[in-house]
Parts: C-alpha cells; structure tokens; sequence
C-alpha cells in the first residue's frame, strides 16, 4: 500500500488550470489514495458561508480528507497573498505528512506559496481608497499609464487589467518614493526550498469545458445559489469583497432589480467563460505546468512523482 510514510522529503503536486477543470474531484481522488493533506489555492473559498458560488468541497469531501485554508476569513476582513504564503506553507512545516495537493485556480497564491514574497510594504488604506476613487472618475487605463511614467520596465509584465497589481505598485511607489521594480529587487522573494513540486493541469477541449461551465452555473442554481446570495446580503450587505465576484455579483443585480433572472443566469456563464479564458492565457506562459488530456495520463504522472 502506497502511504507518505516512505517519503523522505515533503512533496507537493500543484493541481491547477481553469474554472470547472475538475481540480476539487481530482485533488480529492488523489489524495484518497497517496494519503495526502490538500491546501485549497482559491482566493474565494477563503470566505466563510460562501459556499455554493465559491464551489467549496462539501461537508462529505472535507470530513473524509484534511483541507486547510477554507473558510478562514470573515467576508468584512482583509486577506492578503502574504498571509497567504505564510499560513500554507506553516502547513507543510508543521504536519507530519509528507504529501500535499495544492489545488485551485488563484495564480498568485500557487506563485507565493512556491517563490515567495518580497518583504512587504504594509497597506494604506487612504491611500488606496484614493485611487479607488480615481478608478470610479477616469477609469483603471489612468492608473496603468502612471505605472507606465512611473517604472517602464514593471509596465512590460502587468496587464493594463490587473486592477489589484496596478494599485499595489501605485502604493509602492507613494509609499517608498522608489520604482515598485527597484523595491522587489532590494528585497529578493525567498523560495519554498524545503520541498519537491509539480505542476499539473488537465486540458480540457473549449467546447467541453464551456459545456461544464455552463453545466455547474445550472447545477449551483439548483442548489439554492440565489437564496445563498440573499443570506448574505442580509448578513454583510453588498460591500464586502466576496460578493463583487462572479456568480455573486449578478444575483445581487437581479435581486436589485437591475436584470431579469435569465439575464443574470446568462451573464454568469458568460462572465465565467471569459474568466477561463483569461487563466488559460496565464497558464499558457507557465512552462513549468505540465498538461494531461485525461486523469489516468494525469495520475500515471503524480504516480511517477510520488514514488520516485
């Protein structure tokens, strides 16, 4: 029987690609059979009682394999990628497994986890709702042409949509009076040296996978997503993070009266398809990511990892 036991160093399997690529049914398998820990990397399923919007494992799943880092956070609090490198690999630290699955689609938490952080320039709330405002008065393009005056050569590998980078490099740079390029290289991010990785995704065909996207927006109505939405309103109102994201964020619009409800259905399908889009052209530039078109081909590869 394979266990972790024999390993003699800690491994990991980054188990990640697009939304609705199978990630939480195929970690799950995984680690039921090597006897793995999985550390969610989803950005959303961080937040306490979003759960059907968020496609958290279930109580069943979670009872029957150790997850961590699910339901963490309150919604009205803040979480950032530094806590988030901090507390996953504090997981593998200190658990006597030998055996974890990293899995979810949230790119910049799998990158922290692995390469870490520089050292961070604490938050200024002010600050940041300044530029919000200024967002709201003439759009995120104006800030990503100030990153541009401001430090050409970080411009090059930020996307003029990254609204989040795009203010963290402002307040860098407001903050520290240096170019955000210059600050990352001052201060040298620290690798997860302690451990062996893969990364793996399966690659899913585009019509498939928009089939199995437009299949699960219809499979988290019927588990009751709208009356999820509603409790949450009435619990944290329309302000907290969370509820801005897809699947969340048209609910609120049709219960605001702003869509009808076939309009809000479609537009989370929509809005999820463009999101797999934009994660595929992330993952494409990855060439670290090893893609299978099948689990058997994707486990006969952990498998190798595993025991070699």
């Amino acid at each position: 029987m394979t266990t972790t036991e024999k390993y003699n160093i800690k491994k990991v399997i980054i188990l990640t690609g697009p939304t609705c690529s199978n990630k939480t049914e195929n970690s799950i398998k995984i680690a039921t059979k090597y006897n793995a820990e999985i550390i969610s990397a989803d950005s959303l399923q961080i937040y306490k009682n979003f759960d059907i919007g968020t496609s958290k494992p279930n109580k069943v799943q979670r009872k029957k394999i150790i997850h961590h880092l699910i339901d963490i956070v309150d919604p009205k609090d803040e979480y950032d990628a530094w806590k988030y490198m901090d507390e996953s690999r504090k997981i593998v630290r200190s658990s006597k497994n030998k055996l974890f699955i990293v899995s979810g689609g949230t790119q910049l938490y799998i990158d922290v986890f692995l390469n870490g952080l520089s050292e961070g320039i604490s938050k200024n709330i002010d600050l940041r709702d300044e530029l919000e405002e200024r967002i709201k008065k003439f759009g995120l393009a104006s800030l990503h042409k100030e990153i541009i005056k401001v430090d050409p050569s970080l411009s090059e590998k930020l996307s003029k949509n990254d609204k989040s980078r795009i203010i963290r490099y402002l307040e860098i740079f407001y903050s520290t009076k240096t170019k955000p390029s210059e600050h990352f290289e001052k201060n040298i991010r620290k690798k997860f040296d302690d451990i062996k990785y893969i990364k793996t995704s399966l690659n899913f065909d585009k019509k498939v996978l928009d089939k199995r996207i437009e299949d699960r927006v219809q499979a988290m109505v019927k588990k009751g997503l709208l009356n999820e939405v509603q409790s949450l309103l009435n619990k944290y109102g329309s302000n907290v993070k969370p509820i801005k994201s897809i699947g969340y964020k048209e609910i609120v619009d049709f219960l605001n009266n702003k869509t009808s409800y076939d309009e809000s259905i479609n537009k989370i399908v929509i809005n999820t398809r463009r999101l797999a889009k934009r994660q595929l052209t992330w993952l494409r530039k990855d060439k670290e990511l090893n893609w299978f078109k099948s689990y058997k081909d994707l486990e006969k590869f952990i498998e190798k990892f595993i025991t070699n």
